[in-house]
């Protein structure tokens, strides 16, 4: 029988059991997504620097990052929610603790992001609205539906898709041999590489948006970017692969890669990722670097292992990455851009953007990274923290997954406190 894991102090002062350096990576993730969209407003604009050196490694860090990003953040809610997980829970339980954790975020951001749209554009539709606050406007293939309010929350649908099937999935996928979860992993990601080819073969939108808030055509056209990247089924995939990898891992049972040639590994597919074609780009291009990095990463904090997540800023921005995702896009959009609009209609700024010297745009980046922290930590000091403490039940015992079929149960680790699920 294999030996449990430890549960002594493990170094950086972490605690085995409390997976604290995906929560280093949930940070990490958090700047990814941010300077994915500052890159992307910046180049929108004409906006190039004026050394080549910046230039690229903006091009090779953030140019294609936000997609990669949300798939790892999906990979790690099947992962933490199943690892974290005990028995004795129940169904509502578990979706009071979600709702608790996810809703009070989202509808501020989203009665925000509604102001917002309403001053500049109009107010949005009854339909759109709602679609928005009960978190299904993903399952409308427009992008007026799932992009209309903070641009961001379309994430959030499928997560609320995949929390409504987690009391469902997991005592199945529990009672699977080791095997078969492997199975279900390379399954998934087949279907993650191949299924969006297909249906953006077979089908067409036959009203697709007049206007595309994101272009798509570099990304198989309206229908292929709408399925292969915000259709809350298409990506339950890499939720299944998070789900399988946890499993496998709380057995003992996971034979992959260590932390060091996990992170080359992930190197190596971002490289590859930023010349692959049409969807492949969005996240499924990253699908397999990604579990074997949580895998990874998991396994070192159980075991004590050597981790460089662990660090104390990539672990509060860890815990604050909720809050900070679903703000950040306001604070770039509608700071920035309304103070550009002025330069622009002041004759201060010309129009496109022109070169500007690196270390202008360094400032900028960072000066807009410090805005959107500033507001990220009010968000979740004022709301996200409290709103957990009042809503979340007191008794929170986890759902039945921790017993392999012909295997003794693990001793499950102490609460994760120090991790906090997007």
């Amino acid at each position: 029988m294999r030996k449990a894991p430890s549960t002594t102090a493990v170094p950086d002062g972490s605690t085995a059991g409390h997976l604290v350096s995906l929560t280093g990576l949930r940070g990490i993730l958090a700047i990814t997504v941010f300077g994915a969209h500052f890159f992307l407003s910046f180049s929108f604009a004409g906006g190039t620097f004026d050394s080549a050196f910046v230039q690229d490694v903006f091009h090779v860090l953030f140019s294609r990052s936000g997609g990669p990003a949300v798939s790892c953040f999906f990979l790690l809610s099947g992962f933490v929610l199943t690892y974290i997980a005990r028995p004795g829970d129940t169904a509502r339980s578990f979706y009071r603790r979600r709702i608790a954790k996810i809703y009070p975020v989202h509808l501020v951001t989203a009665a925000i992001a509604f102001v917002l749209v309403a001053v500049d554009y109009g107010v949005p539709g009854v339909k759109v609205t709602l679609a928005h606050v009960f978190l299904v406007q993903n399952w409308v293939p427009s992008q007026w539906y799932y992009l209309t309010m903070t641009g961001l929350d379309w994430s959030l649908s499928c997560e609320a898709f995949f929390y409504l099937c987690f009391p469902v999935l997991v005592p199945v996928l529990a009672r699977a041999k080791n095997r078969q979860l492997y199975a279900a992993a390379a399954i998934c990601t087949v279907l993650a590489l191949t299924l969006p080819y297909v249906v953006s073969r077979t089908f067409a939108l036959t009203h697709p948006d007049p206007m595309e808030m994101v272009p798509t055509g570099d990304y198989g056209g309206p229908i292929g970017y709408w399925f292969a990247y915000v259709f809350p089924p298409m990506r339950m995939a890499e939720f299944v692969i998070g789900i399988a990898l946890a499993l496998l891992v709380r057995r003992g049972a996971w034979r992959g890669p260590g932390v060091a040639l996990a992170l080359l590994l992930t190197a190596a597919g971002w490289g590859v990722n930023l010349h692959l074609p049409s969807y492949l780009p969005l996240g499924a291009g990253m699908v397999i670097p990604f579990a074997l990095l949580i895998a990874a990463l998991s396994r070192a904090d159980i075991t004590g292992g050597w981790s460089p997540l662990r660090r104390r800023p990539l672990v509060w921005l860890g815990e604050i990455s909720l809050s900070f995702y679903l703000t950040h896009l306001l604070v770039q959009e509608q700071l920035f851009s309304r103070l550009w609009t002025a330069g622009v209609d002041a004759d201060l700024l010309p129009v496109p953007l022109p070169v500007l010297s690196w270390w202008v745009g360094l400032l900028s980046f960072t000066a807009q990274f410090l805005l959107a922290l500033a507001a990220a930590w009010l968000i979740h000091r004022l709301v996200e923290r409290p709103m957990v403490r009042l809503l979340r039940p007191r008794d929170v015992p986890p759902l039945p997954i921790t017993t392999a079929p012909g295997r003794t149960p693990q001793p499950h680790p102490a609460e994760a406190t120090h991790l906090v699920e997007k």
